[in-house]
């Protein structure tokens, strides 16, 4: 996986873990929930990422991923709310997962700031053009797959 696109696979893993260990903690299974959706779920914004581009004619012009942002876990966090709390580990652990993006070169690319400066433009220095081409291979594939 090093190197590569984290599949969905990884993210429901991590999420999963996560989740078991504050439900251990808590005793609360219903704490599980909103840190699978904010662990997993958050990659639905890769469909206005689609549109745009779409809409674009160019394969991959623009990386808007508004909820793939720093952002939002700082901002959960200090609302300080069990479900906000929640909702921000799920979505840490699936931003420190989708470091490991061999497309990304900017170090701050997962903070929503950093990509709005530089115009949402998927392009040096936010990323590697040339790595943005290949793509996942995983993304390629029929979502039965994925898993």
């Amino acid at each position: 996986m090093i190197g590569s696109m984290p599949r969905p696979r990884y993210h429901a893993a991590v999420s999963l873990g996560l989740a078991a260990l504050v439900v251990r903690r808590t005793h609360r299974w219903r704490d599980a929930l909103p840190i699978l959706i904010a662990g997993v779920l958050v990659d639905l914004d890769h469909l206005i990422d689609l549109v745009v581009n779409r809409r674009s004619g160019e394969e991959t012009r623009y990386l808007i991923l508004p909820l793939h942002a720093w952002e939002w876990v700082f901002g959960l966090l200090m609302r300080g709310t069990r479900l906000s709390l929640n909702l921000a580990g799920g979505l840490a652990a699936h931003l420190a997962l989708d470091q490991v993006n061999h497309a990304i070169r900017h170090p701050f690319f997962y903070w929503i700031t950093v990509r709005a400066i530089y115009g949402f433009r998927a392009r040096y220095p936010l990323v590697y053009p040339e790595r943005m081409k290949e793509g996942a291979r995983w993304m390629r594939q029929s979502p039965l797959d994925w898993v």
